[in-house]
């Protein structure tokens, strides 16, 4: 996918969200990570596979794209998607990054 993933990390009702805070009104997106992603449980955040630390609260770029639940499936499984599609708002649209995506903190 060619599409640029962006926006501000937050936990929202135990979901990892991406909020494109510069649109007014824009709706958050659950995100998926590239593989080699991780949690960290204390202070919660999400580690890079490089070990860059993404704490909420913090902006970040990578490519990717937005998809339909249903079509996520194809790239991460069914549990991915199942627990994705948990906290999925009004567009039905996951973010996805691409499995080899250098996310950059922005």
């Amino acid at each position: 996918m060619e599409a640029e993933v962006r926006g501000t990390v937050e936990i929202r009702d135990d979901c990892l969200m991406l909020v494109q805070e510069d649109v007014p009104g824009a709706p958050a997106y659950p995100v998926i990570w590239p593989a080699g992603t991780t949690w960290q449980e204390d202070p919660p955040a999400v580690v890079l596979e490089g070990g860059q630390v993404v704490e909420p609260g913090t902006s970040v770029i990578g490519a990717g794209g937005y998809l339909q639940r249903d079509d996520i499936q194809e790239f991460v499984g069914s549990a991915v998607t199942d627990a994705a599609g948990n906290c999925v708002g009004e567009t039905g649209e996951i973010a996805l990054f691409n499995i080899g995506s250098d996310v950059q903190v922005a």
